[in-house]
């Protein structure tokens, strides 16, 4: 069985409105908290995108790791706009001071009606080229490439029905799977089923819990069976990073507690494996 490995998101401090660029803070409380690893929004790095060598120092000062760079892209044409392929490219840059670090894409979906039939499949498949074109680049330089689709209502990938689709079109692309539990859960999707059956597309988790009633809780406080899924992650022999990303009204609230709330469910139930 594998030893789960489980490192921190900075969403939680994100949604505190502070703490954007300082990097040293966020190291020394997800540190304290149990976790091994920082995975990073560009914004929230600040000035430390530009340093990279700094921040790999500052990371082996603290015994840390960077699990993941978030890129967080339109995507709406059908291949890079210059704005875009350029700030893909520095991402590209970036990554390889951290051999070990994915490139976690992201959609912007923004205020923008998802669209439905073909037009909707249209910007679906926009959105799939432009990532790709940015996996390729990736795995140029060593990097590996993952999608990391969210549950909003105007998302292109929501529903079960919709990661049908996802699945087929990232089908022979450089682009692995990010599956988020929480919004899988909040899209009506069985979360550990669909892992199961797309187990070889994984290659970065994300966890985040949520109560019955669709507001995103403090993790183990919500009615999703991460325990379960964590035995199967290790079961499976999965070797990548979970990352603990949340969003709750706590968070809004008081960033550090939360994240040291986290941390300590996490460490308790890898202990029980």
């Amino acid at each position: 069985m594998t030893q789960l490995m489980f490192g921190c998101q900075t969403y939680p401090w994100k949604m505190g409105k502070k703490y954007a660029g300082e990097v040293p803070h966020m190291l020394e409380v997800a540190s304290g908290a149990g976790f091994a690893s920082l995975e990073a929004e560009i914004d929230m790095l600040g000035g430390w995108f530009e340093r990279p060598q700094e921040l790999k120092e500052l990371l082996e000062e603290k015994q840390m790791s960077l699990a993941a760079l978030v890129l967080h892209q339109d995507w709406e044409g059908p291949s890079q706009s210059d704005e875009e392929r350029a700030l893909s490219c520095r991402a590209i840059a970036f990554l390889r001071h951290f051999p070990f670090a994915k490139l976690m894409m992201s959609h912007h979906a923004g205020d923008k009606p998802r669209g439905e039939g073909d037009a909707l499949m249209q910007r679906r498949n926009n959105l799939v080229s432009c990532m790709q074109e940015v996996a390729s680049s990736a795995a140029e330089a060593g990097i590996v490439s993952c999608f990391h689709p969210n549950s909003a209502k105007n998302s292109l990938f929501v529903s079960s029905t919709d990661y049908e689709v996802l699945f087929e079109l990232l089908r022979g692309t450089a682009i692995g799977w990010a599956p988020d539990v929480g919004h899988l859960v909040n899209g009506g999707i069985d979360a550990l089923a669909l892992m199961k059956e797309h187990r070889q597309m994984i290659r970065h988790v994300h966890f985040k819990d949520r109560s019955s009633d669709g507001t995103w809780t403090v993790m183990g406080e919500g009615d999703i069976d991460y325990p379960a899924i964590m035995r199967y992650l290790a079961q499976s022999d999965y070797s990548g990073w979970i990352m603990v990303e949340d969003e709750g009204a706590m968070a809004a609230q008081d960033s550090d507690a939360v994240v040291r709330l986290d941390g300590a469910y996490m460490c308790a139930q890898v202990g029980r494996l």
